[in-house]
């Protein structure tokens, strides 16, 4: 936003804050993670999942929305039906990495709507604010730009294969997942690797690792919307608990 005073004086240049505080997402991410390991009522976890998720739809739109809930929908099915009928070894084993992936997936999307919302430079100088040191920010800023980037490499190593007519259906995956997992995945970790070096030296570049004062174009700090936001998480959490201790379990 510029202001101009009389006679073209006095130049101002001022930036908004993304809404809400980074921090506030961060603190989201927490009470997702303690809610999603303590309830015991799938009712309640569904609910969370739901909840999150259309903080998601906020960002993403309806397709990432659906996609997210039918998936999570899916998995809830599938442990339904392998409680009900028992097929062995799968019953035996199955059942327990589909609860741990139910109990994970309300954090990875609370995790995906900071990545989303929150830009890096709010996101450091908000930490550095609560005085994280800087053995945590600079992993931190990799991260936060590896995954979305590792995720658009998995979309052109699909491409090229398609290209060159190495995209094999599920039968052919299934035939020969030795030459699958070296036309994929080879270039996956090759990539991988010159990503994270060409992500860690543009750390270091943009002086992450300095010990002066990091400042920030935006004017970060919290308000009484931060506030409100965090009013409401708590309010969410305290009737998912209520749901969670209340209903009758599933």
């Amino acid at each position: 936003m510029f202001s101009q005073g009389k006679g073209g004086e006095n130049m101002r240049m001022s930036f908004k804050a993304s809404m809400p505080d980074p921090r506030i997402l961060i603190i989201q991410i927490v009470v997702v993670a303690v809610l999603a390991s303590v309830f015991r009522n799938l009712l309640a976890l569904f609910l969370l999942v739901l909840i999150v998720d259309f903080l998601l739809l906020l960002q993403c739109g309806w397709a990432v929305f659906w996609k997210n809930l039918l998936s999570y929908a899916a998995m809830l099915l599938i442990l339904f039906a392998l409680q009900e009928i028992y097929i062995p070894i799968v019953s035996d084993l199955f059942p327990l990495f589909l609860l741990l992936m139910a109990r994970l997936y309300p954090a990875y999307l609370a995790v995906r709507v900071l990545i989303e919302k929150a830009p890096m430079d709010e996101l450091l100088f908000s930490l550095e604010i609560w005085r994280f040191p800087k053995l945590v920010l600079i992993p931190l800023a990799v991260i936060y730009r590896y995954i979305p980037t590792i995720l658009k490499e998995i979309g052109y190593i699909r491409e090229s294969l398609k290209m060159r007519n190495l995209h094999s259906s599920m039968w052919d995956k299934v035939c020969h997942p030795m030459q699958n997992v070296e036309n994929f995945f080879v270039p996956l970790l090759y990539r991988s690797e010159k990503i994270s070096e060409e992500l860690s030296a543009a750390s270091i570049c943009k002086g992450l690792s300095t010990k002066r004062k990091r400042t920030c174009c935006t004017k970060v700090k919290l308000g009484v919307t931060d506030l409100i936001y965090l009013l409401c998480v708590a309010l969410l959490a305290a009737g998912l608990a209520f749901i969670n201790y209340h209903v009758i379990l599933l």
